[in-house]
């Protein structure tokens, strides 16, 4: 049997023992942080020309002089990606102007872009860099061409459509 004296002791001991333990079983609890960051590259087209229709006719061409030019407006690169892009331009119909109905040739043209001249007997594919002012596009008959002699070409619409594509590097 326990002696009296001893069992002060023992409550003390027994109490502390059930501290330690709701103590060492105590709760926990874990975290992960993720830090990330997301970068998009953009590179778009600026400038009147992008996007746009420019359409002229034999009144505009009352006082024309070979080689006939027509401005198109103006284009440019904005982006947030450093360096060159690189820029294809080509046509629906070849560089030709072609009657939306009967199929009829009004002739062969040249785009001038950015001290450059595109046509059907070029490489289209140059660099120029991913941020630039918008300068002039110009579009000029190749040649001598019926363009602005009434009676002279079929009546309706000759049309093609240039197709400009920007990749950066």
């Amino acid at each position: 049997m326990l002696k009296l004296n001893k069992l002060p002791k023992l409550a003390l001991l027994s109490i502390i023992s059930c501290c330690f333990a709701y103590t060492s079983y105590g709760a926990n609890d874990t975290t992960v942080i993720d830090i990330s960051h997301t970068y998009t590259p953009y590179v778009k087209f600026t400038g009147t020309a992008p996007g746009a229709s420019r359409f002229y006719d034999n009144d505009v061409l009352a006082f024309w002089i070979f080689p006939l030019i027509v401005n198109l407006g103006t284009m440019g690169l904005e982006s947030n990606v450093g360096g060159d892009c690189d820029l294809k331009f080509t046509t629906t119909n070849n560089f030709k102007l072609l009657h939306t109905v009967n199929n009829g040739d009004l002739g062969n043209y040249t785009i001038r872009y950015a001290g450059l001249e595109f046509d059907d007997n070029s490489d289209s594919l140059f660099q120029l860099p991913c941020t630039t002012t918008p300068t002039n596009i110009d579009f000029r008959m190749n040649g001598l061409t019926g363009a602005g002699i009434d009676g002279f070409i079929d009546a309706g619409v000759y049309q093609d459509i240039v197709h400009v594509e920007v990749t950066t590097q």
